[in-house]
């Protein structure tokens, strides 16, 4: 009989395995493992629907603050943000903002420094339907004040929209496509 050498259980409705590390070279076997492990969750997730948890995984080389919300009626957004016309370098901040709350919370999807025209990578959240999307952008140059900007998208359970933000630093077009999460 073939087999596993050991018992395997789960107890667990979900799990989500993570295997994260830290590039350190060419090779795979040169990178720093940051985290690796599994979360669990079970039939107790009905009661953070809509409830936005936080959680931290250490490992030997760090941290990783993650955020999770579990949606009853859910669509998929995959958010893409394009830079052109760039006139100077600025600091970006994407978040979307879930608003069904009480309280508003933000996800952070990029922050960094743009300072070329470009496309950041596609980013896919989780949106009710039939709600609004709501993505904020903060803009910082060097010298002067924060600049925040938002657009927000009707969720649908098919098709794309998109809308572009002008900016003194640059132009920022952002694409939302909608797909089902359930076939």
């Amino acid at each position: 009989m073939t087999g596993p050498k050991r018992g395997i259980g789960m107890v667990a409705d979900v799990i989500f395995e993570f295997d994260m590390r830290i590039k350190n070279g060419e090779k795979e076997e040169d990178d720093l493992q940051l985290i690796d492990g599994i979360i669990e969750i079970d039939d107790n997730v009905v009661t953070m629907i809509g409830t936005p948890r936080a959680f931290r995984l250490s490992g030997d080389c760090g941290s990783v603050d993650m955020s999770m919300a579990i949606f009853d009626n859910a669509v998929e957004a995959t958010v893409e943000v394009a830079i052109s016309e760039l006139h100077y370098g600025f600091d970006l901040s994407l978040s979307y903002v879930l608003s069904e709350l009480e309280e508003n919370r933000e996800f952070q999807l990029f922050g960094g420094t743009i300072g070329e025209s470009c496309g950041l990578r596609r980013f896919v959240v989780a949106v009710n339907l039939d709600t609004l999307m709501h993505l904020k952008f903060k803009v910082h140059k060097e010298g002067s004040n924060l600049v925040e900007h938002c657009c927000s998208f009707e969720s649908n359970l098919h098709g794309c929209a998109s809308q572009e933000i002008k900016l003194e630093e640059a132009s920022i077009l952002v694409k939302v496509t909608w797909s089902p999460l359930i076939a």
